[in-house]
């Protein structure tokens, strides 16, 4: 049976100030696999008590995952859903958990009484990276006894980087062990969206278990943006977007390697609008450090980034993005030191850390003698790895001072003498 994607009613959703954001939970999304009732074990096909309890609608029966942690249970009878069960699919597939990754293995939707244990709350944003603050990110107090929609799909086992082991790590699954993924949104305002992972076995010791966690959800938007500058360099330039307060947007976006497009993508919590937008500038570079910025830019679709190829056919296949004077990188290391490096322009030198020098820390110590034959490629600190484009042709020389390519600090033997290298750019 098919988890099929149904229209949104006009009447699915409230204003903004006192309902779900209609923006969290439009999207067009191609019909997904519901699960099997039964699997065998170790399958990677979604089964278990939430693809008999979830079909679209109201729970038709109760589950609970990990001794009670996650307690599913069916809504009273006249509990009725703000959201419908295709919007439920959109925040899920486009939240920051990555459920889109295996919707093919099956999915499971409806709505339930919902309850999370204590233990997990106040839940934070965890998705995608881990560490959240909760002054930085939306926060979750309790999620108990709420009318909520659940979508279900088979998670990903956690990978684990385990020492050689004289005897082979045998992992035990449990009878109630499902492998589930679970999303849970607030079905009447869409608003403190949770991800929920199951606990099950693995590790590095035989028998031993991972433990259930939950994380506050985000959703992964792709904004509009418009074109404010190319820099003279041609490789870099500046874009602004409207966001939300709430929006995190990126500070630099790069243009796509197989077609001359750019997207601004945007993280943002479920719930209602977040305040007035406001524009924000970001930094536009090519594709690649050797490339230049295309004559014509092209915006990615815009709206809620599921990871699903959308309904309709397949779009074309895109074209080359950019094109280069010279593909190549010039690697120079501490062999280097006294050489002459002829390059063509659109070139760029990658300066490798110089045994004991401050590079290691990434100040970008390796320095040009003329910025603007040879140059580095952003404004800020280099990375470890120092890179400096060829932008026209002249003379320059790459130096790492004595005083920075000594680092008392280090174990490794230091450079000796000034670091130089001589570069002819045609």
């Amino acid at each position: 049976m098919l988890v099929l994607a149904e229209p949104v009613p006009a009447s699915g959703v409230g204003e903004p100030s006192a309902g779900p954001n209609p923006a969290d939970f439009s999207c067009a999304l191609r019909p997904l696999p519901h699960g099997v009732a039964t699997s065998a074990p170790g399958a990677e096909r979604l089964s278990g008590p939430a693809v008999t309890a979830l079909r679209g609608g109201a729970a038709r029966h109760g589950f609970a995952l990990d001794g009670g942690e996650l307690v599913v249970a069916p809504p009273a009878p006249d509990a009725r859903p703000v959201l419908t069960a295709h919007q439920a699919l959109c925040g899920a597939m486009a939240s920051t958990g990555g459920l889109s990754s295996t919707a093919a293995q099956g999915v499971a939707v409806g709505y339930a009484e919902v309850s999370v244990a204590r233990k997990f709350f106040p839940a934070l944003t965890s998705l995608p990276y881990p560490g959240g603050v909760a002054a930085q990110n939306p926060t979750v107090a309790s999620f108990h006894d709420r009318l909520a929609w659940v979508v279900v799909v088979h998670a990903n086992p956690p990978a684990f980087n385990c020492p050689e082991e004289r005897r082979p790590v045998r992992l035990v699954p449990r009878p109630g062990d499902h492998g589930y993924e679970v999303f849970l949104v607030d079905a009447r305002t869409g608003a403190d969206a949770l991800v929920y992972w199951e606990g099950g076995p693995g590790g590095c010791t035989t028998g031993a278990r991972v433990p259930p966690r939950v994380g506050v959800a985000e959703e992964s938007v792709s904004v509009p943006w418009t074109l404010v500058a190319r820099n003279p360099d041609g490789y870099s330039g500046t874009i602004s977007a409207t966001v939300l307060p709430c929006e995190k947007a990126p500070g630099t976006v790069w243009v796509d390697q197989s077609a001359p497009q750019v997207g601004v993508q945007v993280t943002r919590p479920f719930g209602p609008t977040c305040g007035p937008p406001e524009k924000t500038l970001i930094g536009l570079r090519a594709a690649v450090v050797t490339a230049d910025l295309p004559a014509d830019i092209a915006h990615e679709p815009v709206g809620l980034l599921t990871g699903l190829a959308p309904p309709g056919p397949a779009p074309p296949a895109p074209t080359s993005s950019t094109t280069t004077t010279s593909p190549s990188l010039v690697p120079v290391d501490a062999s280097s030191n006294g050489q002459t490096l002829e390059l063509s322009v659109g070139q760029v030198v990658t300066v490798q850390p110089l045994p004991g020098a401050q590079g290691l820390t990434s100040t970008g110590v390796p320095v040009s003698s003329d910025p603007a034959v040879l140059g580095p490629l952003t404004s800020g600190p280099q990375p470890i790895v120092a890179e400096l484009r060829a932008w026209k042709p002249g003379t320059a020389e790459i130096t790492v001072p004595q005083s920075d390519c000594v680092h008392p600090g280090s174990d490794q033997v230091p450079c000796n003498g000034p670091f130089v290298v001589h570069v002819v750019v045609h």
